[in-house]
């Protein structure tokens, strides 16, 4: 199972340096507003993903007054140990696993398998497709191993294409790029509409657990990104030319698909109450690491940001029952303690974080 061993932090945010030797359950981040705390699940999950979810500006992580960030992380994952190590300046980012320099962030993110919820994460029911088609294709990232050239290659045809429009090239150089558009399309539409397919009974599953008392069983919508109306893809982006060449870029394909959640059907965002849009986002990413166990017979490891502002006490219990009945290594944060119950102390670890600074808390 995979397991997050360490983590060392150098100049990120306003953390000073330090080294946390994590637990294999229950790993929890105590502090007040500001300490810091949320930046520690920002420094993983940047590490998994060369990304950070709270800013799209690379230098805020830099701590201030200091020129570059490192990161580095110990990952067991089949029983191997793994290195992970990130260092960023305002100029360039250097990547390393196992002391190789890689180029992508996909085998970080293969390496450093990892899930997040914030107190943010309902937006996924509210916001548009983007968030929606990010999730989804997590899951298919971790679940067919041709998805993601499929993907890059359709990004590359899309882009050019895209070009070709906005410069208003002539039709018959544009069309070049329809036949790697519509082959590599057909493909992740595939991939997309299998994962799906294979994720609704877990996501019952896990609603059922979360909320009981709600009878209604989850329905899952994969929308490919093109109207049922225009047939093909190939059709579409045929019958669309015109209007396309007009607005300078492609308006239909992979790049725009959806994924809706309903609940007799109506849509999930209208059917369930603000408190269970949260459970019903919990139960999306237990369903996600649930699905990935049984595919990649590995356990992803989920960091979960302030939840106490998440969930009742009830709920959170319930939740941390079954991150623990899954195997599944979670990172908390918390204002209080107290509000986090440990199920399993023995394999707990907790962490006080005031003004940036680390003292562990040792359990009796």
């Amino acid at each position: 199972m995979a397991k997050l061993l360490e983590l060392q932090l150098q100049n990120f945010r306003n953390l000073k340096p330090y080294k946390l030797t994590f637990g294999p359950r229950l790993n929890l981040i105590v502090g007040d507003n500001a300490a810091g705390k949320t930046s520690v699940i920002e420094a993983v999950w940047t590490l998994s993903s060369g990304r950070s979810f709270r800013t799209a500006k690379p230098q805020h992580l830099i701590q201030q007054d200091t020129s570059e960030l490192t990161l580095f992380a110990r990952v067991e994952q089949q029983h191997q140990t793994h290195a992970i190590g990130l260092s960023r300046s305002d100029e360039k980012v250097l990547i390393k696993v196992d002391g190789e320099s890689i180029q992508t962030q996909a085998e970080l993110a293969s390496k450093l398998p990892v899930q997040l919820l914030t107190p943010e994460s309902h937006r996924l029911l509210e916001e548009g497709p983007k968030a929606r088609r990010h999730y989804l294709d997590w899951g298919c990232f971790h679940q067919s191993q041709s998805f993601i050239n499929a993907w890059r290659h359709y990004q590359r045809a899309l882009k050019q294409r895209n070009h070709g429009l906005k410069t208003k090239l002539p039709k018959e150089q544009i069309q070049l790029w329809s036949p790697q558009l519509i082959e590599t399309a057909a493909e992740v539409d595939r991939i997309r509409q299998d994962y799906v397919e294979a994720l609704t009974p877990y996501l019952a599953e896990f609603c059922q657990a979360l909320m009981p008392e709600l009878k209604m069983i989850p329905e899952c919508h994969f929308r490919t990104g093109w109207p049922k109306s225009a047939g093909t893809f190939a059709q579409a982006l045929e019958s669309n030319f015109q209007k396309d060449f007009q607005q300078g870029h492609t308006q239909y394909g992979c790049h725009r698909a959806d994924i809706k959640f309903r609940f007799d059907g109506q849509d999930a965002l209208i059917k369930l109450s603000r408190g269970q849009q949260k459970l019903f986002v919990c139960a999306l990413l237990l369903a996600q690491a649930s699905l990935y166990e049984k595919t990649a017979n590995e356990a992803v490891i989920m960091l979960i940001d302030d939840l106490p502002a998440e969930l009742d006490a009830h709920h959170r219990k319930t939740l941390l029952k079954l991150l623990q009945a899954l195997d599944i290594q979670h990172i908390l944060t918390s204002t209080d303690q107290s509000l986090i119950p440990l199920l399993d102390a023995e394999n707990s670890k907790i962490w006080q974080l005031e003004k940036g600074q680390f003292t562990e808390i040792l359990q009796d």
